[in-house]
């Protein structure tokens, strides 16, 4: 019936230790939540152990104790029999039980993390060269996710490969995912993602900016490279036609006279 045990298992509460006979004896109280797969059905049990043997135990079901032997019947028609006892165990299904299940769900069961996505390439590469982009999906909880790549909205089916869902120290995951691809101008490349945490798929493309930048740059080296290129032209041109209009100049072509 109970599908789920956690949370609250207090081991050897109180330990007795007796000098006889030799070898001495061991008592143990264990306090018990044992919950149900919706950790709202809770039974919480008191187990006393002598000797590692169990002697009764007290369970919130039938709300009292039940003895095992002897002595152990004994222990639980006095146990039953004190009246702030019973009181305490009953508070306890509340102050101990389902009070801990309750953080349990906050912190585990009801927590939603977004996660936190970042594409980037590995190493850098131009257009036309075959390159590999990660896509770092970091801090999200719980942890299932599903990470896809998309090219110009299509999913990508092939050359792609992840890490495991990684923990990290604040109970929180991490995956990287990695596409192999020869990237082309124009072309929209994102890592999409789908978690619990969002209300909608989150999509997250490639900024291919560096790598533009870096076509621009070389663009514009080349365009400038021209114009002093040309100005050069222009003033080698200028230089000359000037050079030949003073070589011109320092002849006198006109008509010389006779002697009579």
């Amino acid at each position: 019936m109970m599908g789920l045990y956690f949370l609250y298992s207090l081991a050897v509460s109180a330990v007795l230790l007796c000098t006889t006979p030799a070898g001495g004896y061991v008592y143990q109280m264990i306090y018990d939540c044992e919950y149900g797969d919706n950790i709202t059905d809770v039974v919480f049990f008191v187990k006393n152990i002598f000797n590692q043997k169990l002697n009764n135990i007290y369970d919130s079901r039938v709300g009292k104790y039940v003895g095992f032997g002897e002595y152990g019947m004994k222990n639980a028609d006095h146990y039953n029999n004190q009246a702030w006892k019973m009181a305490l165990r009953k508070t306890q299904v509340e102050t101990l039980c389902r009070y801990n299940a309750r953080l349990f769900r906050r912190s585990t069961l009801d927590r939603k993390v977004p996660p936190i996505v970042r594409v980037h390439q590995t190493k850098l590469a131009n257009y036309g060269e075959r390159s590999m982009l990660e896509c770092s999906v970091v801090g999200f909880f719980p942890q299932e996710v599903r990470v896809s790549w998309l090219r110009d909205g299509v999913e990508v089916p092939t050359d792609v490969s992840s890490t495991d869902v990684l923990p990290n120290e604040d109970w929180s995951f991490q995956l990287h995912s990695y596409l192999e691809l020869i990237p082309k101008r124009g072309e929209r490349v994102s890592c999409r993602v789908d978690h619990s945490s969002l209300k909608e798929s989150l999509e997250v493309a490639w900024d291919t900016f560096a790598l533009d930048a870096k076509h621009v740059k070389m663009t514009a080296g080349i365009i400038f490279f021209f114009i002093g290129l040309t100005a050069a032209a222009g003033g080698a041109v200028y230089h000359w036609w000037k050079q030949r209009c003073m070589w011109t100049s320092g002849f006198d072509f006109s008509p010389v006279g006779r002697q009579g």
